[in-house]
C-alpha cells in the first residue's frame, strides 16, 4: 500500500454521528459521488451501514451486500438459522406466533425490519402479570437498586405485564419469541477479533417503574457501560461467528445472556454503531491496523489539522 491510495468513509446517511466522529478521529473524509465524478473512484471504502454500492471499483470494508443482510432483521435471522447461530426463535407466520402466546411465551412483533434502537417493536403478552416492579431475571449485578418488586419474576407469564403492555399480536412481517435474559452486551468485532465489549445497564436516576426490562434502549432507561464488565467467553465467540456468517468485516453485536442456563442469544449486528470515547479510539486503532498507510502523510496531517 502506498500513500497515494485514497480512502473514504461512506455512511448510510450524511448526518450519521458515528461516521462524523470516525471521520474526525482517523482523518478520512466522508465519500461524495461528486468527488468521484471529478477525481475518479477511491481505492478503499470504509462502509458505515450503507447498503448501496456507490463506488463499484473500490475495495470495501463491509461489503454493501453483507450490510443489506445485516440491516434486515428477517434476512439476518435466516442467515443465523442456516449457520446455527444462537438466536431467539422467529417466524413470519402469525398463527405460529399466536401459538407461542397460547403456550405462555411473550412475542416481539417486529413491524419494521430495518429499524434500530427498538423502533417498530411491539411486545405481545398472553397473560397479564399485574405486579409493579418485577423483572425477568435477577439484575442485581447490573444495578444495586434494581429490586424484584412484589416477587413475581414472570415465571407464570413469560414477562412482566406492568399494566402497560399490549396484550395481543399486531400485524408484522416478523415475530420473534421473547427470550429471558439477565444481561445484554454489545460486542464490537473487527477483522475477527473482539475490540470492545459494553453492557447495557439501568440508569440509576430512572425509577424502576419507568424501566423497560424487556426492550432495553436509551428511551427505556438503559445505557452502555464498560466499567467492571465481565462478558462470558461464549458471548464473545458467538459474536465473532455472527459477524463472520453475515460476511462482514466489522460489526457491533447485541447479545442477550441467560445466566441460569448459560445460554446466549444474538439479537442483531449493527453496521453503523454509535461511537464515542474509548469505543471510537478502539475503532481508530483497528482501522489503522487494517490500513496502516492512514497514519502517514496526508491522512495524518488532515487529522492533526
Amino acid at each position: 500500500m502506498t500513500q497515494a491510495m485514497t480512502t473514504r468513509i461512506d455512511p448510510y446517511k450524511r448526518a450519521s454521528a458515528g461516521a462524523k466522529a470516525l471521520s474526525a478521529r482517523i482523518g478520512v473524509l466522508r465519500a461524495s459521488p461528486r468527488q468521484v465524478a471529478q477525481h475518479g473512484t477511491f481505492d478503499t471504502i470504509i462502509n458505515w451501514g450503507n447498503s448501496e454500492r456507490r463506488f463499484p471499483n473500490a475495495e470495501y470494508i463491509n461489503d454493501p451486500d453483507a450490510v443489506t443482510i445485516a440491516s434486515s432483521k428477517l434476512l439476518t435471522a435466516r442467515r443465523f438459522g442456516e449457520s446455527y447461530i444462537s438466536q431467539p426463535p422467529y417466524t413470519t407466520d402469525r398463527s405460529c406466533a399466536e401459538g407461542w402466546l397460547t403456550s405462555g411465551h411473550a412475542v416481539l412483533c417486529r413491524t419494521v425490519l430495518r429499524g434500530s434502537g427498538g423502533s417498530g417493536i411491539t411486545l405481545a403478552v398472553g397473560t397479564e402479570c399485574g405486579c409493579a416492579g418485577c423483572e425477568e431475571e435477577d439484575n442485581g449485578n447490573n444495578d444495586s437498586t434494581a429490586g424484584r418488586g412484589d416477587g413475581c419474576g414472570d415465571e407464570h407469564s413469560g414477562v412482566c405485564g406492568r399494566g402497560r403492555r399490549r396484550r395481543g399480536l399486531v400485524a408484522a412481517p416478523l415475530y420473534t419469541q421473547y427470550v429471558k435474559k439477565a444481561d445484554e452486551y454489545r460486542v464490537h468485532v473487527f477483522d475477527g477479533e473482539v475490540i470492545d465489549v459494553q453492557q447495557k445497564r439501568k440508569r440509576q436516576e430512572v425509577p424502576n417503574e419507568e424501566v423497560d426490562y424487556q426492550i432495553r434502549n436509551a428511551s427505556s432507561g438503559w445505557v452502555f457501560c464498560r466499567d467492571g464488565v465481565e462478558c462470558p467467553e461464549s458471548v464473545r465467540s458467538t459474536a465473532i461467528r455472527a459477524v463472520s456468517v453475515l460476511g462482514l468485516d466489522f460489526g457491533a453485536v447485541d447479545v442477550g445472556y441467560n445466566r441460569h442456563n448459560s445460554v446466549e442469544s444474538v439479537y442483531e449486528v449493527n453496521t453503523a454503531p454509535g461511537l464515542e470515547g474509548t469505543t471510537l479510539d478502539l475503532y481508530y486503532e483497528a482501522i489503522q491496523k487494517r490500513l496502516p498507510y492512514l497514519s502517514r502523510g496526508a491522512y495524518a496531517r488532515r487529522r492533526a489539522a
